[in-house]
């Protein structure tokens, strides 16, 4: 694996790919929506060779431009803007190659290619890009929501942006554009990544995994993430069960969010009933079976498990440290 991130035109975020999988994504380049993509050593900006002789840090990547049948357009950037680099070239399997040398620190990577150093405006010459102009209330609160939902880590840096951007729609539009919302997750997706590299091996929420891989193996419908709301998933849980289930357990997305902020989960658990004229009393006692199962497999895996025995109350697993890894795009 290459300690890289890769982010594309499309809003896309790949991180620790393959010298392969790289290929191939610079391969594909060139159709509508999907002309470009930026390179990022995990961590950039804090080792390195090219950091060491920046002292102010600055940026470090590797990027390219294709579109149609032409060139590629391939920049490297060592920290300030008078250390950023050009060249001109023909062959995806050429840009490949570059790539993946300078994303494995390989020396003397960028010889055998004619860079010319690319000249920037000034900073007051730049277009201002529309979507660049949030309120600083604004951003800020845009990007306390990317950073809830990039830690809550459920759903790809696509559908994270699309959701900060909706997130603030009103009155027929959004003060977020989805190109800003891009922005914003692109920046705490590669911190969260950063920050991923620290993880022990086995993070809490691999421990909840297994409890819950464990209850299936058991008949108890185990759901991960599930509807909006504890309502919507006591509704919604029986279409989930398999032959023979006896049980669920689930949480919900306001659940998911809570233990993303670090406040613990709560689990809502319960029986699979035949009808409304069940028994109120049988229900209660199935029910807080089922939730003598879960505080088994949670403590079973290592967690953490606070529940009194009463079958109207949830499950909580707290503390809880919430390291769910980002998904691969």
């Amino acid at each position: 694996m290459l300690p890289i991130t890769v982010n594309t035109e499309s809003g896309e975020v790949r991180s620790e790919v393959t010298a392969e999988e790289l290929a191939e994504l610079i391969g594909r380049l060139g159709g509508d929506g999907d002309r470009f993509a930026v390179v990022e050593r995990l961590g950039s900006g804090d080792e390195g060779e090219e950091a060491d002789r920046d002292g102010d840090g600055g940026d470090h990547y590797i990027q390219t431009w294709h579109e149609g049948d032409g060139p590629y357009e391939v920049e490297y950037r060592e920290g300030s803007a008078e250390r950023h680099f050009g060249v001109r070239m023909n062959d995806a399997e050429e840009v490949a190659a570059v790539f993946v040398a300078w994303a494995r620190g390989t020396e003397g990577w960028a010889d055998g290619h004619a860079w010319e150093r690319v000249e920037l405006p000034a900073a007051d010459e730049e277009a201002e890009e529309p979507e660049g102009e949030l309120d600083p209330a604004l951003l800020e609160e845009a990007e306390d929501h990317a950073r809830m939902l990039v830690h809550r880590a459920f759903d790809t840096a696509e559908e994270v942006a699309e959701a900060v951007s909706d997130y603030f729609y009103a009155d027929g539009g959004t003060p977020v554009p989805v190109a800003a919302a891009r922005r914003i997750v692109g920046r705490l997706w590669r911190e969260r990544l950063a920050e991923q590299e620290t993880w022990p091996e086995v993070t809490d929420f691999d421990r909840l995994s297994d409890a819950f891989a464990a209850l299936e193996k058991r008949g108890v419908t185990a759901r991960m993430h599930f509807t909006c709301c504890g309502n919507c998933g006591r509704t919604e849980i029986g279409a989930e069960a398999a032959p023979g289930d006896h049980g669920f357990v689930f949480f919900h997305h306001q659940s998911t969010e809570a233990a993303a902020e670090g406040h613990g989960l709560s689990l809502s658990y319960g029986g699979h009933w035949a009808g409304p004229d069940a028994d109120a009393e049988q229900a209660r006692e199935v029910t807080a079976a089922v939730g003598r199962e879960v505080v088994a497999a949670l403590t079973g895996a290592g967690l953490p498990a606070v529940w009194d025995g009463d079958p109207d109350r949830v499950i909580d697993v707290e503390p809880m440290g919430w390291r769910k890894r980002l998904p691969a795009s």
